[in-house]
């Protein structure tokens, strides 16, 4: 997108003479030759920039300046004058002013000073959209505890988070939520102002991974042109979480656990040992005492990591949070899709509890925002969801009971089944004969008789 500059200058000649230099530039320029007439444009056009002169005809450039800073705070104002004093300058930029040229000038002079606005323009608008994205992402994505499993664990979670402990493992299998567990660990300790550093351990080459954690010097290796710091010292004062902990290379784990024996490193290539304060949240879907066995795993580290451990239970064995996970991120999906998604129907919300979810949290979230997508509705029903996800659903058995059958259990007969099966499917189409027959494969006139012989005897 084009930046849009003003310049407002009532001598012709440098109006032009700056019109013509920022046009050059590649921006799109406009002009006003009175306080009244960039008041105007002003309105009109909400520029990027405005190049202002603070002696125009008609109004005072301060007076000015005051109502561009109140009516747009984001549209940077360089302010340029012949009659320039510290005062002026002084109250100028008191005023908002994003620089203070004095006549005369060089027109690179003012090009440079638009160009450096515009960068940092850029700049906050980045740091708006990522502050108000880290906020959306905190608020709407907190555990779901309605479970007792989640309800215990958050209260573990809270008074670890709570504590000096400087290494907690977080257990769980993929896509059970443990970044979110993470986040909410950073959160509720008193690092919470300070910063929260994620690596994840597969993404990253072996040959990398001291240099991401630890940082380097400029020269320590062939493509070190630049000092870097490492992720330790980037987290000093807050939060590093190395998700797939696992994944974690041999000669990295040996140095790995020094930094957590010692608190202190030195970057590839100095002599400088340094010493910061990061809490280290490990994360893995992995076995790592199969792996530790296996050798495969450093004992001394899975013994450092282990001695504070959260386990994150699969959705499976919480399935009380399914039903809300799911309204949740039907009300993000319908935001997302300008959709006008309401609620999810009871027939609905049955399947996706019977529903093993594999997957977990991530693939309920996308089976939920997947059905928002390519539908638009308000009541999210069963024939919105994949029917994989449904014919699975119906397929789950149903809780033993205790009888006289083999180890005391019930056995029902085939047709016990098949009848128990009709009535479970045709529940949770909410009596829709037509599609529960759709569900099971056969006509709405089989289904009737099936249900009909089954009622006669």
């Amino acid at each position: 997108m084009t930046a849009q500059i003003l310049v407002a200058d009532d001598e012709a000649l440098i109006r032009q003479s700056l019109r013509a230099a920022l046009a050059q530039e590649g921006f799109g320029v406009s002009a006003a030759a009175s306080g009244a007439e960039a008041l105007q444009r002003f309105a009109d056009e909400r520029p990027d920039v405005v190049v202002l002169d603070l002696v125009l005809g008609d109004l005072d450039g301060l007076d000015l300046l005051r109502r561009f800073r109140e009516e747009a705070p984001e549209t940077k104002v360089v302010v340029i004058t012949a009659h320039g004093s510290i005062e002026s300058a002084v109250t100028a930029m008191k005023l908002g002013a994003f620089d203070f040229i004095k006549k005369p000038f060089d027109l690179e002079e003012v090009s440079a000073a638009v160009r450096a606005a515009l960068r940092t323009s850029s700049l906050e608008r980045r740091v708006e959209y990522l502050t108000a994205q880290e906020r959306r992402r905190t608020e709407t994505h907190r555990p779901i505890c309605g479970s007792p499993a989640m309800k215990r664990l958050l209260a573990e979670l809270e008074l670890i988070a709570r504590s000096p402990v400087p290494v907690v493992l977080i257990v769980g299998e993929s896509g059970s939520g443990k970044e979110v567990l993470a986040r909410l660990l950073h959160e509720c300790s008193d690092r919470a102002d300070g910063p929260f550093v994620e690596l994840n351990c597969s993404a990253i080459p072996e040959n990398l991974v001291e240099s991401e954690l630890f940082g380097h010097e400029r020269g320590a290796f062939s493509d070190a042109r630049e000092r870097k710091l490492g992720l330790v010292e980037v987290a000093d004062g807050g939060t590093l979480l190395l998700d797939e902990i696992g994944d974690l290379a041999g000669g990295a784990q040996a140095k790995l656990l020094t930094f957590i024996e010692q608190r202190a490193f030195r970057r590839v290539g100095a002599t400088a040992t340094r010493r910061v304060d990061a809490r280290i949240v490990a994360a893995t879907n992995r076995d790592l005492a199969a792996m530790v066995a296996q050798r495969t795993f450093r004992e001394d580290l899975w013994y450092r990591l282990n001695a504070m451990t959260l386990k994150l239970p699969p959705l499976r064995e919480r399935r009380e949070d399914v039903a809300p996970l799911a309204a949740q991120f039907l009300t993000e999906a319908s935001h997302e899709f300008r959709r006008g998604w309401r609620a999810l129907a009871p027939e609905a919300v049955s399947i996706l509890e019977r529903y093993a979810w594999p997957g977990n949290v991530r693939e309920l979230k996308a089976v939920v925002s997947r059905a928002a997508l390519l539908h638009d509705a308000e009541v999210l029903r069963p024939e919105h969801l994949p029917g994989e996800i449904v014919a699975a659903a119906l397929a789950a058995p149903a809780p033993a009971t205790a009888g006289d059958g083999p180890g005391g259990v019930s056995v029902p007969t085939l047709a016990d089944v098949e009848l128990g099966h009709i009535r479970r499917v045709l529940e949770l189409c909410g009596g829709n004969r037509t599609q529960a027959a759709q569900y099971l494969g056969i006509t709405r006139q089989t289904l009737a008789k099936k249900i009909g012989g089954a009622d006669e005897g």
